[in-house]
């Protein structure tokens, strides 16, 4: 009995004291209803994020024996970044007065994961002797990060790792060994006549303007027949052949002096055998009996009898017998040349054991260098070339290997070790001789240090080392300036560069993005456009349609190219799903169904 008693007590005391307590402190739980974000939703410039916070404290909530102080703050991941405290009343009180404003400009540091967050404002009330915590606020859910989508070759996850850097290359015409190119000429069903008044215009062309370092030393002719009985009837069709293709070409203005050879193959399966090993009309099984055919020891008519009683006969000779109506043309090029792999393979494995390197000349190590196919190669001889023969081509290039690496380094403090060895290489480099590639190079490696403003600066330095505004370098270093231009926050001028950049899908892209983020959403439509156009395998021009959609507020454009966006891309899919501008298609099931 006595228990129920206190107990009945305890809780007459609760009540009282609610009821004395709640009307003064639950009172200001409106003190925040009066103050907003500008912008609503917050967005990334340059490397922070910029905010207004405005709105007034209610009045009648306000007397001399009041203080009222505002924390806000943006949570994100396990934490949040505190953003100041204000004192937006101290007790001063004006009865004429018929609200207190609240003005205030906040300026806080981008980090990685603040695109899941939310700006949230906290107050705490002195009153009297009272310390009084009113329900928190939230001002802005999420963070516009649409400047970090800028393509500057850096590593995606799920995505090719992207080469990095220009090395200086030379041309190394004497260093080859010999080369054939191969072309075909075809000729109606059981016909020696060379259609046409010439020859096939990608054969003239090429007999025309040849290969840059290369002499046409001979041409061979090969005639050959398909196994069609209108074929097989001339016996001497495919020699007719390779003689009229020889006559056509020798009687060329230009041609006359090539040394023309003719040869014949027929009765023979090598050539149907090469069609049919990149023929896609019929399944392996299928091909691999008609190997079987080819390769007995059978005589020719008798392997035509057996494929003829296949139930795909009729098929693969309808597509692949018509083919074989022609004559096989070789272009022999010479050169007194070294072999690409010869040179390469025997500088590095020379280095790898300490070897000397005599015989080889500066051009050997410089060609060898240019031909290794792996970094490990490239940086041992281009490392030696620095030691022994000390050049620009030599330093910028060692540099250009230092960045790939970095490229590739997931350690951190290893990363930033080989990041400083290529700028320390191009320095060396613009140091012999200032040029626009090495300072281009610097400035891909303070694009990798994410250090923007000192990238900027050598970029367009490297820019500036070129005259003329047709050449192709210059283009492609704009196209890297306008990128930078985003990320610097001059989307206006990023546009222009642009307009003078390489017309591919990643400069496409980028023109979007940076018309986008100055709110032109038609030419950013068009960008996005041309950039599907150009390649349509990639998805950063679908999802920047996307975006263009969300601010249109059109929910069809929107799924229709988010779904093609995301299935071209993991990041793409992983970014979407946290995308502030498709905040308001979240809850939508159309827009869920597109992550499943």
């Amino acid at each position: 009995m006595f228990r129920n008693q206190r107990f009945n007590l305890l809780l007459l005391l609760f009540f009282a004291l609610s009821v004395a307590c709640s009307p003064k402190i639950n009172k200001y739980d409106s003190v925040l209803d009066g103050i907003s974000a500008k912008p609503e939703v917050l967005a990334m410039h340059r490397d922070s994020v910029r905010v207004d916070i405005t709105g007034s404290l209610p009045l009648p909530l306000l007397d001399k024996n009041t203080i009222v102080y505002l924390y806000p703050e943006y949570r994100y991941g396990e934490g949040a970044l505190r953003l100041g405290e204000f004192k937006v009343f101290d007790g001063v009180y004006d009865n004429i007065t018929q609200a207190v404003r609240l003005e205030e400009k906040i300026k806080f540091p981008y980090l990685e994961g603040m695109e899941r967050g939310e700006l949230a404002l906290k107050a705490l009330v002195f009153y009297k002797d009272k310390v009084i915590t009113p329900k928190e606020k939230s001002l802005a859910p999420g963070l516009d990060t649409s400047p970090l989508l800028t393509r500057l070759g850096q590593v995606i996850p799920n995505e090719p790792i992207q080469e990095i850097g220009i090395y200086i290359e030379t041309d190394f015409s004497g260093y080859s060994s010999n080369i054939e190119r191969e072309f075909t000429v075809n000729f109606p069903l059981a016909s020696a006549q060379v259609p046409g008044r010439s020859i096939p215009a990608e054969l003239y062309n090429f007999l025309s303007r040849g290969e840059k370092g290369y002499v046409i030393e001979k041409i061979k002719i090969t005639g050959i027949t398909s196994p069609e009985d209108a074929e097989l009837g001339n016996p001497s069709l495919a020699t007719e052949r390779s003689n009229n293709l020889k006559t056509r070409i020798i009687n060329i203005k230009g041609f006359t002096n090539f040394k023309v050879e003719t040869d014949t193959r027929t009765n023979d399966w090598f050539d149907f055998r090469m069609l049919l090993r990149d023929y896609s009309g019929i399944s392996a099984d299928q091909k691999n009996e008609y190997y079987e055919i080819l390769t007995s020891n059978n005589n020719f008519a008798s392997k035509l009898n057996e494929l003829r009683q296949k139930n795909t006969y009729r098929k693969v000779s309808s597509e692949l017998f018509p083919r074989l109506r022609a004559a096989k043309v070789s272009v022999s090029l010479q050169n007194a040349r070294f072999s690409d792999a010869e040179i390469a393979a025997s500088v590095f494995k020379m280095l790898q054991e300490g070897e000397g390197l005599e015989g080889f000349t500066k051009e050997h190590l410089i060609y060898a260098g240019q031909e290794a196919k792996r970094l490990q190669e490239k940086e041992r001889i281009y490392l030696k070339l620095t030691e022994i023969y000390p050049s620009v081509i030599a330093f910028n290039n060692l540099g250009v290997v230092y960045l790939n690496k970095a490229q590739r380094e997931l350690d951190m403090r290893e990363k930033n070790i080989l990041i400083n060895q290529s700028i320390s290489m191009f320095r060396e480099a613009n140091r012999i001789q200032a040029n626009s590639t090495s300072m281009h190079n610097l400035g891909r490696a303070f694009i990798l240090r994410q250090d923007y403003f000192e990238a900027y600066v050598a970029i367009s330095e490297a820019s500036g080392l070129e005259k003329d505004e047709s050449n192709s370098f210059l283009r492609y270093n704009e196209g890297i300036r306008g990128a930078l231009d985003i990320l610097n926050g001059d989307y206006r001028l990023a546009t222009i560069r642009f307009n003078r950049a390489p017309e591919n899908e990643v400069n496409y892209f980028n023109k979007g993005l940076a018309y986008f983020l100055a709110e032109d959403y038609k030419q950013a439509l068009i960008a996005f456009e041309e950039s599907v156009q150009v390649n349509r395998e990639d998805g950063y021009g679908f999802y920047g349609l996307a975006l263009v959609a969300a601010k249109s507020a059109d929910e069809q454009a929107l799924i229709e190219n988010l779904e093609k966006a995301i299935s071209r891309s993991e990041y793409l899919k992983e970014r979407a799903i946290n995308e502030v501008i498709f905040k308001d298609y979240l809850d939508t099931p159309r827009f869920m169904r597109v992550f499943k």
